[in-house]
């Protein structure tokens, strides 16, 4: 048994044992075996599961919702945007530090920062989206398909020469 349960020797086994039939050492060595396997397929359909959730759970359109009640929706509109830009803008000098001290400073990227500064980003764009009442899962589609228009067969230098848009 190499990675798949031979579900005739469980079978056998079963009988075996409902019969009250003695097991052999093969089949006890079987049945561990089968146990494992099984063990393991249902531990990865456990991580595939929380995944599967985890993305149901939080997708663009949650993001946008739960980020909307951090927004400061005291200031009239156009301020609000201006600190949205303005606050963008910020954190993606952040990042652009972070990188121009890896590539010529010598710095190894913090992983945990970088995340972090991208996140504020993440804040920032769905906070002028949710401004103009464009919704973060809709521009996220978009983008994909605009991609897939300019990409079809992925990304090759020879597919990014001369297009278009």
């Amino acid at each position: 048994m190499s990675g798949k349960v031979d579900a005739t020797v469980l079978e056998k086994i079963r009988e075996n044992f409902e019969n009250e039939k003695s097991l052999t050492n093969k089949d006890v060595e079987n049945l561990f075996l089968a146990i494992d396997i099984l063990n393991r397929d249902l531990q990865e359909q456990h991580k595939l599961t929380i995944r599967l959730f985890n993305a149901y759970i939080l997708n663009f359109f949650t993001y946008q919702e739960k980020s909307k009640r951090t927004m400061n929706t005291s200031l009239p509109e156009k301020d609000q945007l201006n600190n949205y830009v303005f606050g963008l803008v910020g954190e993606v000098g952040e990042v652009v530090d972070l990188l121009k001290k890896f590539f010529y400073h010598g710095h190894e990227v913090d992983s945990n920062r970088l995340k972090s500064e991208l996140g504020d980003i993440l804040w920032y764009v769905s906070a002028v989206a949710s401004l103009f009442n464009i919704n973060l899962q809709e521009i996220a589609q978009g983008n994909v398909e605009k991609l897939e228009r300019r990409y079809p067969e992925g990304f090759s230098s020879e597919a990014s020469n001369g297009r278009e848009g």
